[in-house]
């Protein structure tokens, strides 16, 4: 891996969630983000993933107000559920265990977050389904 490889896709990360106002398009903040996610994968592995998904994380509090924040989530979570899945497609074909980063428990954990944001029952568990939703067919769009 280049020594700048995770870190300029970290920042095209970043771009992508500035781009939108306070009522932003959630489907194209979702495309952005595995698009992102793709060309990591494809530039640096699981490896590149593993960065660029840990500083996505790392940075929703320094994001700005609410809305900021809750968007870079979204563009982080995006990534995540990407991530895992893309990991269990592939790990098996290279011949290695699935990354544990990216394992169920801890790709959920990381996305606990999103209770601060919501606090209505049953509103947390359907937006992690459409953002779920919504990444795999954007990974599917990608052709990884």
């Amino acid at each position: 891996m280049r020594a700048t490889g995770w870190a300029t896709w970290f920042l095209i990360a970043l771009s992508v969630t500035d781009a939108f106002a306070e009522d932003w398009d959630h489907d194209a903040n979702i495309e952005a983000a595995v698009g992102v996610l793709v060309s990591a994968y494809r530039q640096d592995g699981m490896a590149g993933l593993e960065k660029l998904v840990s500083g996505c994380y790392g940075y929703v509090d320094e994001a700005g107000d609410t809305d900021a924040q809750l968007r870079q989530l979204e563009t982080c979570a995006t990534m995540d559920f990407a991530a895992w899945r893309v990991d269990r497609v592939k790990a098996p074909a290279e011949g290695r265990e699935p990354t544990a980063y990216f394992s169920a428990e801890r790709v959920v954990t990381r996305m606990e977050r999103l209770s601060t944001f919501v606090t209505a029952p049953g509103v947390e568990d359907q937006v992690l389904r459409a953002w779920a939703k919504a990444a795999a067919e954007a990974l599917e769009r990608s052709g990884l």
